[in-house]
């Protein structure tokens, strides 16, 4: 039996950490901002796999370091810079998905919004379980995530809570940003998966480099590019010198949906899953060496698998403008003083060499079952149909 261990803060690189461990997986926890920075397997004697989560190649810095706010400035556009200054592998966009009004601005609001941008109270308890938590002062929120990793599981399971501080209620945008990259997903040895069917283009310019058409509705997971051929949004970085936006709603009928990244020449999955009726949303983005300015630097290949309650970062005054998509709703209504809680679960997975995807995921009472073809990978986890079912206050 692996012994529970919850580490207290330490480092990961300069910056505060908290790290879980069973001996079977891994995650690293950022209070500066709230990131999931790494998420990976390990085996015996304590050895490591390479982070499964995409790690920032610049450098980052927590928000309340002296480091921070000049990183944010010396990007060219200070919303985005003051999200990017501090963000890696997998954050939270609350309140709010893409840009900020100007006045939220001026109230020092970055790119997505507060929670990923402010200092979370981090605690590490025993029995791999740490708590996190955060005020968000414009938005006026409060955000709690319960983070556990049980003995001899390769499943992150998340219990977070959004409570409205207010006495009226509001839309409320809830982003879950999960991003990919190298050395796990890369082009030629990496496919995405997900639930979804219905979706949509970003209606936007990808500032010059779109790979596909603009406002263009399809069903996943093929969409015409630019150039009239077809693009199989399975594959990851097929054109260099471009990026992506796109949305989709979570297939019809579903109770449990989910996204996967599977790398069969390393015989690693990886991926997540949640509630549909929570988060009915996933939002494709990929950057691909398109971008020429600080800090990407026409260099960085990424790929975000983001879930949430909002379809397209448009920020949040464009998409209530909007409305529904797909008669669905593009947000999620919170109650003066009212709490919601959204259940999530971060899964790593070894599986046969050669799997092309992870194909579909069913969720049992104790076991998430990774499906490909006639084949499947169970990963043991005690009591998880329970612990999603309880998504809604």
């Amino acid at each position: 039996m692996s012994t529970h261990v919850a580490r207290p803060m330490t480092g990961w690189g300069e910056r505060k950490s908290v790290t879980l461990t069973n001996g079977v997986a891994e995650a690293t926890l950022l209070p500066g901002g709230g990131h999931v920075a790494g998420w990976r397997l390990v085996h015996g004697r304590g050895r490591s796999d390479a982070n499964l989560l995409w790690e920032a190649p610049w450098k980052t810095a927590d928000p309340d370091s002296p480091e921070c706010g000049p990183l944010a400035e010396s990007y060219d556009d200070i919303a985005a810079g003051r999200f990017l200054a501090s963000y890696t592998g997998h954050a939270l966009c609350l309140d709010g998905f893409g840009p900020p009004s100007a006045p939220e601005v001026a109230a020092g609001v970055a790119l997505h919004g507060e929670a990923s941008t402010t200092m979370w109270t981090f605690a590490a308890r025993q029995e791999n379980n740490a708590s996190g938590v955060v005020e968000l002062p414009v938005a006026g929120l409060r955000v709690e995530r319960q983070f556990s990793l049980l003995a001899e599981e390769s499943v992150l399971r998340v219990d977070e809570r959004v409570t409205n501080l207010r006495d009226t209620e509001r839309n409320l945008h809830w982003v879950q940003h999960a991003t990919f990259g190298a050395p796990f997903a890369v082009s030629g040895s990496a496919r995405t998966t997900a639930s979804v069917h219905r979706a949509t283009t970003w209606p936007l310019d990808y500032e010059g480099h779109d790979l596909l058409v603009r406002d263009r509705e399809f069903i996943w997971p093929n969409v015409p590019a630019v150039d009239g051929t077809p693009a199989d949004l399975r594959e990851l970085f097929i054109r260099r010198g471009t990026g992506l936006v796109a949305a989709a709603r979570q297939a019809e009928g579903r109770e449990h949906g989910f996204v996967a990244v599977c790398n069969g020449a390393a015989a690693r999955a990886v991926g997540y899953v949640f509630r549909t009726d929570v988060f009915p949303w996933l939002t494709i983005w990929e950057e691909n060496c398109a971008r020429p300015d600080a800090p990407w630097m026409g260099t960085s290949e990424v790929r975000g698998m983001e879930f949430g309650t909002t379809p397209l970062p448009l920020g949040n005054e464009a998409v209530d403008a909007r409305g529904p998509l797909f008669e669905t709703p593009t947000s999620r209504n919170i109650a003066a003083r009212q709490t919601l809680r959204a259940p999530w679960l971060l899964f790593a997975a070894e599986i046969p060499r050669g799997w092309r995807e992870v194909e579909d995921i069913r969720i049992e009472r104790d076991a998430l079952v990774l499906l490909h073809g006639s084949e499947q990978v169970r990963l043991h986890a005690r009591g998880i149909e329970q612990f999603l079912r309880g998504g809604l206050a």
